[in-house]
């Protein structure tokens, strides 16, 4: 209602209020400190205002309170202990504040409490291990975005009712208890970005409701438990970022997995070949582990796969052939929009068979895989691709002109290969290019003249290449570019600059003639300069 200013105290004089609800207004000033005066109130929501100061003690009169809302607003000091007088209550909000201290003990004896949402505050301490003595009809308990610091309680298994566990962004410490195996009926779990660590404990199979696991950067060792693939009601499992080992397991029973979030472990072995069982699988990050043999002919039967990342590990094609027959397979993923195959020694030739990608791809990345051969013509089937990577390969040939068929285009990467030929005028098309990268390479000629029509260029990278003739005035109307480095080339000409953006200009090892302009002093913004030139400074 728009609603400003501070809360009348006379509104906590109606005794037979029931239900204050002021939600996303912009009151201010200080919650009432008579508040607990309205005794028959069962509802108090207050979230998303401007009130500030403490909550008052006196809240803990108002007996029959059922739920309580206090969230996003910019309270802060302690939970009063007298939170815990409240046996009726059902529901504890108070959210995204700047509370701290420990949560009182006193909350964990309040038997008819269903859902706790602490989230996103600065609450420290430990939490008692028997918090689940009397919380026995606790559904929800949301603590993430905290100081919480010891062990995961032990008796966590105890709230058999629990269907939303949420400590991540905390400092537990310690081991995962086994006794969360008895949650059997919760949902989600989420222990990210903490400090936890040994091995995942295999009783977390026994959650036949779990659909969400989400084990993020935290110390995880060991082995990942077959059990936890036998649960068919998961849908996300993230346990990226840990010390993870061994084998991925056989995953024909995860029906109904949807995103599989394993970057940046030690797992090793093959890539399963019963992953293409998983087939409402979407998501599928297994970058940056140990993996090697043949990426699996059948990703094909993955018909929903939209992102797969499996760049950074020791993938390889067939020592006879170096064939890249998964990228048959591909052609069935209609909805793949990311691809990563990057740092892996792939070898051999990219195949022509890049044509069969879905249309709906925009991210591909073959970066660093020991590639050889020229850049199939058949890669301007990519419409809709904005970010093609191929750098850091053994690519040769010229740049295939096709490229200008990639209308929506804005990052192309191509430098550390062996390119010949000179830079196609096709790419002057590509009106939304922020950024291309072609050094490193054999190109030769002059530079494009109509470079100039890109006005969307931000970064342009030829350097270490067999470029001569003179660089076009038309280069330098370039007005939003940002960095140039065109050093290492045979080029020439002088330097009507007028690029109020530029941060960094190279032109090393290249010949300019004439004094450089004054207005070159002007760039403020110039935090490199190099050029080897015949030119009479001003400065």
């Amino acid at each position: 209602m728009s609603l400003v200013g501070p809360m009348p105290a006379s509104i906590f004089n109606l005794s037979s209020l029931k239900e204050i609800s002021l939600y996303n207004n912009s009151v201010s000033g200080s919650i009432p400190s008579n508040i607990g005066a309205c005794s028959n109130l069962k509802k108090l929501v207050l979230s998303f205002n401007r009130f500030n100061g403490f909550i008052p003690r006196s809240i803990g009169n108002l007996t029959k309170l059922e739920e309580i809302y206090l969230g996003d607003n910019d309270v802060e000091g302690e939970i009063p202990w007298e939170i815990g007088n409240l046996l009726s209550l059902e529901i504890f909000s108070a959210k995204n504040m700047r509370l701290v201290g420990r949560i009182p003990a006193s909350i964990f004896n309040l038997t008819s409490l269903k859902e706790i949402y602490l989230y996103s505050n600065s609450l420290s301490g430990s939490i008692t291990d028997n918090m689940c003595y009397s919380l026995l009809k606790l559904e929800v308990f949301y603590v993430f975005d905290n100081e919480f610091s010891g062990r995961i309680p032990s008796n966590i298994g105890d709230c058999n009712n629990l269907r939303n566990l949420s400590l991540s962004f905390n400092r537990f410490s310690g081991l995962i208890p086994k006794s969360i195996g008895n949650l059997t009926k919760v949902e989600e779990i989420y222990l990210s970005y903490n400090n936890i660590e040994g091995e995942i404990p295999w009783e977390i199979g026994n959650l036949n409701s779990l659909e969400i696991l989400g084990a993020l950067s935290t110390r995880l060792s060991g082995l990942i438990a077959c059990a936890i693939f036998n649960i068919s009601a998961l849908k996300i499992i993230n346990l990226s970022n840990n010390s993870l080992s061994g084998k991925l397991p056989h995953l024909s029973s995860a029906s109904n997995l949807e995103e599989l979030y394993l970057w940046t472990n030690n797992l090793s072995g093959n890539i399963p070949e019963s992953i293409s069982n998983v087939s409402k699988l979407r998501i599928l990050e297994l970058e940056g582990n140990s993996f090697y043999g043949l990426i699996p002919n059948t990703f094909g039967n993955l018909r929903f796969l939209e992102k797969l990342r499996l760049d950074i590990n020791h993938l390889t094609t067939k020592a006879s052939t170096h064939e890249w027959n998964f990228f048959y397979s591909l052609k069935s993923c209609k909805h793949l929009r990311y691809l990563d195959l990057s740092s892996n020694a792939l070898n051999g030739i990219l195949p022509t068979s890049i044509s069969n990608l879905s249309t709906s791809l925009q991210y591909l990345l073959i970066r660093d895989c020991k590639i050889r051969g020229s850049i199939p013509m058949e890669i301007g089937s990519l419409s809709n691709v904005t970010l093609l990577d191929l750098s850091s390969n053994k690519l040769s040939g010229p740049i295939p002109t096709t490229l200008g068929r990639l209308k929506n285009l804005q990052l192309l990467l191509l430098y550390g290969n062996k390119l010949q030929g000179s830079i196609p005028y096709d790419l002057c098309g590509l009106k939304g290019l922020y950024k291309i990268s072609l050094g490193d390479n054999e190109l030769d000629g002059p530079l494009p003249t109509c470079l100039c029509d890109l006005t969307s260029l931000r970064y342009l990278y030829l350097f270490s290449n067999k470029l001569h003739s003179t660089i076009p005035l038309t280069f330098w109307s370039l007005k939003y570019i940002l960095e140039i480095d065109l050093s290492s080339n045979n080029l020439s000409g002088s330097l009507p600059l007028d690029i109020g953006n530029l941060k960094v200009l190279n032109l090393a090892s290249n010949i300019l003639q004439g004094p450089i302009p004054e207005s070159f002093g002007d760039l403020m913004s110039l935090k490199y300069w190099k050029g080897k030139s015949q030119v009479e400074v001003p400065f």
